[in-house]
């Protein structure tokens, strides 16, 4: 069984820290690439607890250590609508430092947030440096910070995890949603990137595993649109296009399904004009 330390008091200098929420990026990054330490940060989020929940029995094999930090950071009144704290990682990669020099995140491509880039990581890492200079009361560390598979999508790393020997059962045990229900809503972002990850790897889900299935979205109509019309999350968006085409059709990918096909395989998203489409009308 892992150490499971609950305090915030310095543990391991030195070492590999990955940011562990529960979720699926977190959970293939830990069985891929084995860090020293998983540390897990309580953001009193709406979905903090049940995230926690999901937590796989990997997580707990002997010699790998698993920290809690409780009651350290709230960030609950910044939340926003649609879940998401802005700067968020800012907060999670500064409490990171504490316990060691290189820092992961789960994030892969597709992701668009600002502090989930290079440009951030980069800015993180000189503040850090910066910070752990050699003091009275510091000694120096030398930081790196990453997304491991920032060049990979979901789908990507989904397939990766199952070819070195992961089981889709952990992946679905994973907990992806923003409400923090039992049950993954399925109509949230977060539900149905990790979604389109399991139906692009052969892992079939419906309505035992989502509340609402996720190809059903009420926003996925202007999602479309945005992937043909000029692209959403890039490499991302032939993903999204593949796991609606293995479903019950959506309408305007299947009104769409050839030119959506064309374009993104040749990637000329910019120069596509809509002048002579006409939307389908749905009753």
């Amino acid at each position: 069984m892992a150490e499971m330390i609950t305090s915030g008091k310095e543990k391991v200098r030195g070492s590999t820290v990955l940011l562990y929420s529960g979720g699926m990026d977190s959970l293939m990054i830990d069985y891929l690439l084995k860090p020293n330490l998983l540390l897990n940060i309580s953001t009193n989020s709406a979905y903090d607890e049940r995230e926690r929940k999901s937590f796989p029995e990997s997580v707990y094999e002997e010699g790998k250590d698993i920290i809690y930090l409780n009651d350290v950071l709230n960030l609950r009144d910044y939340e926003r609508d649609d879940a998401i704290v802005p700067n968020r990682n800012a907060y999670l990669i500064l409490l990171a430092s504490h316990y060691g020099e290189t820092i992961w995140l789960g994030s892969v491509h597709g992701d668009r947030s600002f502090d989930k880039d290079e440009a951030f990581y980069g800015h993180m890492e000189t503040l850090l440096n910066h910070m752990w200079q050699e003091q009275h009361w510091t000694e120096e560390r030398n930081f790196t910070i990453s997304s491991p598979f920032k060049d990979r999508t979901k789908t990507d790393l989904v397939d990766e995890y199952l070819l070195k020997g992961g089981t889709a059962e952990e992946l679905l045990q994973s907990y992806s949603c923003y409400e923090g229900e039992e049950k993954h809503c399925g109509h949230c972002k977060a539900c149905f990137r990790k979604w389109v990850a399991l139906e692009n790897n052969g892992i079939m889900t419906g309505i035992e595993y989502w509340q609402k299935v996720p190809w059903e979205a009420p926003w996925l109509d202007e999602i479309l649109l945005q992937i043909f019309n000029g692209g959403y999350r890039g490499k991302e968006d032939q993903d999204i296009v593949d796991a609606l085409d293995k479903t019950p059709k959506h309408t305007l990918l299947d009104h769409y399904q050839t030119q959506a096909n064309h374009l993104l395989r040749t990637r000329e998203f910019k120069s596509v004009s809509y002048t002579h489409l006409t939307l389908p009308t749905k009753a």
